[in-house]
């Protein structure tokens, strides 16, 4: 670790120490060859870390505002392999279009709701964009199911979220799925998770 990232102290995201063996499983059954995975919102970079290391034959290519950068660091210096790539600059609506490198998958893990709609978009459009045929975007967290919370702690979530900024919230799945066919990305998998969140996975059918 440099001196640099030895001064910070290293940002905790509880979260991820509850979700990531799930997340994994499920990655564990979709990822099955050598790939390049972009990780929109890393974060603290701790999701990196554990997915590089248990999923050795992925590259791992974190990305998050700029801001976020000097935690994740702090963590990403602890990492022995050589499988994770430091963070990509990448904020949406700010700079998501000068992205334009090629990946095979992009991940990404409870963002949509702390985003604005509008940016929600442009992360799909992100997503479809950068995608190959065949390619997979993968976004986990809570979501609404035909517009109804699918838990009382869900719908606390979501009103938490927009007393904090009322552009935040949870997306309804079938808006999500909308956004992804005009991206060229169908529906392929969608799976159950812990605490009432859900996994899905739309994998790019169409080249736009």
């Amino acid at each position: 670790m440099n001196d640099a990232a030895a001064m910070i102290e290293r940002p905790d995201a509880p979260p991820t120490q509850r979700n990531k063996w799930p997340i994994l499983e499920v990655l564990n059954k979709e990822l099955t060859v050598p790939a390049d995975i972009l990780e929109i919102g890393s974060g603290t970079g701790q999701h990196a870390i554990f997915f590089a290391e248990k999923l050795p034959f992925i590259e791992w290519f974190t990305s998050d505002v700029s801001s976020n950068h000097a935690g994740m660091n702090s963590w990403l210096q602890s990492y022995k392999g050589s499988n994770i790539r430091l963070p990509i600059n990448l904020e949406m609506g700010v700079n998501e279009i000068n992205l334009t490198a090629n990946f095979d998958h992009v991940f990404s893990s409870n963002t949509s709701h702390i985003m604005s709609f509008d940016n929600v978009k442009k992360m799909f459009s992100l997503a479809g964009r950068l995608l190959p045929r065949g390619g997979k975007f993968y976004l986990y967290g809570p979501f609404k199911i035909n517009n109804e919370f699918t838990s009382k702690s869900n719908k606390d979530f979501d009103g938490m979220l927009k007393k904090q900024n009322p552009l935040m919230g949870l997306r309804d799945i079938e808006k999500l799925d909308i956004l992804a066919s005009k991206e060229g990305m169908a529906k392929y998998k969608f799976y159950d998770m812990p605490a009432n969140n859900y996994f899905s996975i739309w994998r790019k059918d169409e080249l736009i």
